[in-house]
């Protein structure tokens, strides 16, 4: 009879063991969907006669977690706005330097540096974003001569 019931204990203690190893397993796949990433996503922005075009040409993904960013000086009249935004909810907003109108520096004739406006009809440029798991957006904002910002395009990541 204690043979019975210790080899019915046996038995249950085995289909419990195996039952926590399989839910070991799924915590473990959950755990490694939910790797923070780094996004880099590489924009083509056109002038255009009513406004400008901006378009996503490359996204690349890699695991791992950014550094502090660096605040650089940007031109306040003219200038991108970024929103990042995950599970519908604003995570951070990043400003770059308005790729079709750039203000660059160089030597004159007299050795001085001497700053003008550089107006471009087409550029590249790059960003790159800390993203968690969850659906991600980027909301492209534009500034031209320091008046209101236009929304140029919302992507989803």
């Amino acid at each position: 009879m204690y043979r019975k019931y210790s080899l019915l204990l046996l038995v249950l203690l085995f289909s419990f063991c195996g039952a926590s190893k399989i839910s070991a397993d799924k915590t473990e796949v959950a755990s490694k969907n939910a790797v923070d990433e780094i996004v880099f996503v590489v924009f083509k922005m056109r002038k255009d006669s009513n406004k400008n075009t901006i378009e996503i040409i490359a996204t690349t993904k890699a695991t791992g977690k950014m550094k502090a960013d660096l605040e650089r000086p940007i031109d306040p009249e003219n200038h991108l706005t970024l929103e990042i935004i995950e599970n519908n909810q604003l995570v951070k907003t990043l400003r770059v330097e308005h790729p079709l109108n750039k203000v660059v520096e160089y030597l004159n004739e007299n050795n001085q540096y001497v700053s003008k406006q550089v107006t471009a009809d087409e550029s590249e440029f790059f960003i790159r974003i800390q993203k968690k798991a969850g659906q991600s957006k980027i909301r492209v904002l534009e500034t031209l001569n320091g008046t209101t910002k236009n929304e140029l395009q919302t992507f989803k990541l």
